[in-house]
């Protein structure tokens, strides 16, 4: 019997900690939402696990302890499968958990790649559904199972990514217990308003951006806060402030913008028009894809000069997929077009079409490997060859 499952009482306070400071963060924690899920099951393994390491009760554990792991994924990872049984050989199993360890079904989960293209179904269908087949006289052992996406659950975060929810949502977890630590420090919170009380920015009034801690690798935990990133209303940009240098402020001003708004107004609407930027032209798009990929020779000059000569080009993400560790990759498949023509509608042989197949082994992979395919066909079978050998 493993040591998570005689900890079932330990189990459920950490869920029960996690659930408290993801509802900081988020106002509320919902079962039926995978992000809210993810972002509470990272923090609750997380704190399990140092409660088995440290042998001491889960209630214990120091938030500046987690949120020194919470650093990365990568440094979540080694401490759960460094601690549990069994919760490396389940993370890499890309089929339903058979485990009863309720912990090491929830490791699973987190490190469970998704395909977005499944089937969307809500929660709400799935008793309409089964009502449905019933009155139709359908047997419900023998109806085919349907996966659907995210297992029913409502998703708001990276929605279109299949990579795991380890890898996706690792730093809004590191957020829910920052704000978690602050409170308990008596520090303060993003976009809390805070006056400067001494320094260069004596008596500048502004929001705080960001919280800085000090990272001790030989403790493992935090220290601090030990600054703020505060941008202040009457200066551009943003100026680090050591915390020992800040007040809390009680006027009310727009602490909700992006950079470069007016800051006595309120943030830009939804649907503002974007700010105007330089767009790459055909010939600049082409040179950069074909710096990116490990077969530039397979589009033959022609087709590079009709590229060269377009008017205007476009990309559509058309599929990503995924698999789990330890085989991790992600496999994107991307076409670029060039409208041959200045305006709509577009003939068939009015656009040129060039393939990427782009790979990547993390969700933050600064090192894609990209090929380049001149047909769907192509492109796909290279996608699925892939998926397979990388």
């Amino acid at each position: 019997m493993s040591n998570s499952t005689v900890g079932r009482g330990p189990w459920q306070a950490a869920l029960r900690r996690a659930t408290d400071a993801a509802a900081s963060r988020l106002g509320r924690v919902d079962e039926n939402c995978w992000d809210d899920v993810a972002i509470r099951d990272i923090i609750a393994v997380t704190l399990y696990a140092l409660h088995v390491r440290d042998g001491r009760d889960v209630d214990d554990v120091a938030w500046a302890s987690v949120l020194w792991w919470l650093w990365d994924d990568e440094r979540v990872i080694t401490l759960v499968e460094e601690t549990i049984p069994g919760a490396d050989a389940m993370a890499a199993a890309d089929v339903p958990s058979a485990s009863t360890d309720p912990v090491v079904a929830r490791w699973r989960w987190l490190n469970r790649t998704w395909d977005p293209d499944a089937p969307l179904q809500r929660r709400s269908n799935i008793s309409r559904d089964i009502t449905h087949r019933r009155r139709q006289g359908l047997d419900l052992e023998l109806a085919p199972a349907v996966e659907t996406r995210w297992e029913g659950m409502s998703r708001g975060i990276a929605s279109a990514l299949p990579d795991p929810a380890i890898e996706i949502c690792t730093h809004w977890a590191a957020s829910a217990a920052a704000v978690a630590l602050s409170t308990e420090n008596g520090g303060y919170e993003i976009h809390q308003r805070v006056r400067a009380t001494a320094g260069t920015f004596e008596g500048l009034v502004g929001y705080v951006s960001d919280v800085g801690w000090n990272f001790d690798d030989i403790t493992q935990q935090v220290i601090g806060p030990a600054g703020y990133v505060v941008d202040f209303d009457d200066l551009k940009g943003t100026e680090s402030i050591d915390a020992e240098l800040l007040a809390p402020a009680d006027d009310r001003r727009w602490p909700r913008r992006i950079p470069g708004s007016l800051k006595d107004g309120p943030p830009p609407r939804l649907k503002d028009r974007l700010p105007q930027t330089p767009h790459p032209t055909c010939d600049e798009d082409l040179a950069f894809l074909l710096r990116q990929a490990s077969n530039p020779q397979s589009v033959p000059e022609e087709l590079r000069q009709v590229i060269r000569a377009a008017h205007q080009h476009h990309h559509l993400d058309i599929r990503r997929q995924a698999s789990p560790r330890p085989h991790r990759v992600t496999v994107q498949t991307v076409l670029h077009w060039y409208q041959l023509t200045e305006s709509y509608p577009i003939r068939a042989e009015d656009r040129a079409e060039v393939w990427e197949v782009r790979v990547t082994r993390h969700l933050h992979d600064e090192e894609p490997v990209c090929s380049l395919a001149l047909n769907r066909k192509k492109a796909e079978e290279l996608a699925e060859a892939l998926l397979r050998t990388s």
